[in-house]
């Protein structure tokens, strides 16, 4: 079967482009907002509705139309059982609005929040550019989830609490971009944090971390060797040929890219959920672009001060060379004095004397 067939059996019958134009003006509404997209974006949803590209899973309208925890759990549960390397059954989806710890200028385009059959709590979450400063706030936001976990555990418990009711918490990102302190350590793309007593002392520390760097991923991974790899491959990439080996390797992801070729079908919704994840990717490129530009500022300044004191510092050093020189100019003429004097006496007593 030649790949244009292979492809054709995962995301349906191809269209012209023309054609997949077509579709789109039939709506007029749909259309403006096609044409409000950048150049390349309008690419990828005229190839996807050709049938010739998949979607971006984890902008967050289309990941929750894939792996919706309400109607197909196991999906979720899937990967995470696979990342985690434990059996992990989902029994809700917990909201996030009104408690989620936010930052201004989030960069996360995609975040779902789990509680698992232990009563663990599982946070996903996609980001498209990593967030500096990773250790402080996961921390924060952490601590955020796991006062959660305890204010529900404990209003059902009441008086009966115990510390030992409370879960595990995981916090899994995703990075679409990392950071400069993953990239450091490439080719690693999977980091995990748990903390354990450096005596040895069997203490439960209930935070897990888990941080993803995809770009990491493709830039060293050729082929799809494990089932982990072929999540990171269907979670992050939409090319066809990465579709093509992915359901070769692992042909249990066809049925995946069926309900992501739904989408062609219905290129109304599509727009709509393509629209809100521009808008969101532009909202946060800006933000990222404002905290870049403000590191810049920040390091200036700080090489601005840096430079300043080293002047006073220079400055010091002058005023006290000068301070010194006065002083031996000083000495210098004082003792010039004295030996005027000297010479003075010493001709008066030659005088005297009759030399």
């Amino acid at each position: 079967m030649s790949q244009k067939e292979k492809l054709k059996s995962i995301l349906g019958n191809p269209i012209s482009r023309d054609a997949a134009l077509e579709i789109i003006q039939k709506d007029a509404f749909s259309y403006r907002r096609f044409l409000d997209f950048p150049l390349e974006h309008q690419e990828k949803v005229l190839e996807f509705l050709q049938g010739i590209r998949g979607l971006p899973i984890l902008y967050d309208s289309f990941f929750q139309a894939i792996f919706n925890p309400n109607t197909t759990p196991e999906r979720l549960e899937r990967f995470l059982s696979c990342l985690m390397d434990q059996q992990i059954h989902i029994i809700q989806v917990i909201p996030r609005e009104g408690t989620q710890m936010t930052d201004k200028g989030s960069f996360v385009i995609m975040d779902i929040l789990v509680q698992t059959e232990d009563g663990s709590y599982i946070n996903v979450e996609m980001q498209k550019h990593g967030y500096e400063f990773t250790g402080e706030r996961s921390t924060c936001y952490m601590s955020d989830l796991v006062m959660r976990q305890y204010t529900q555990v404990k209003a059902e418990k009441k008086s009966k609490f115990s510390f030992k009711d409370l879960k595990p918490v995981y916090l899994i990102v995703l990075m679409e971009k990392s950071t400069k302190n993953f990239k450091q350590v490439s080719p690693n793309y999977v980091h995990r944090i748990h903390y354990t007593c450096d005596t040895g002392a069997d203490i439960n520390f209930l935070a897990n971390y888990t941080y993803i760097s995809l770009d990491t991923f493709h830039a060293i991974r050729q082929n799809i060797s494990s089932y982990l790899d072929a999540w990171f491959t269907f979670l992050s990439s939409d090319a066809p040929e990465d579709i093509l080996k992915l359901i070769e390797a692992y042909p249990e992801f066809q049925e995946y890219y069926h309900d992501i070729a739904l989408f062609r079908k219905n290129p109304k919704e599509l727009m709509n959920m393509y629209s809100e994840a521009l808008m969101q990717m532009d909202k946060n490129t800006a933000n990222y672009m404002i905290e870049e530009m403000q590191k810049e500022v920040d390091e200036l300044n700080a090489q601005v001060d840096a430079w300043k004191k080293a002047l006073s510092e220079k400055a010091e050093e002058v005023s006290a060379v000068q301070n010194e020189l006065a002083q031996k100019e000083n000495q210098v003429i004082a003792a010039q004095h004295e030996l005027a004097q000297k010479e003075a006496y010493i001709k008066e007593l030659e005088s005297k004397l009759g030399i």
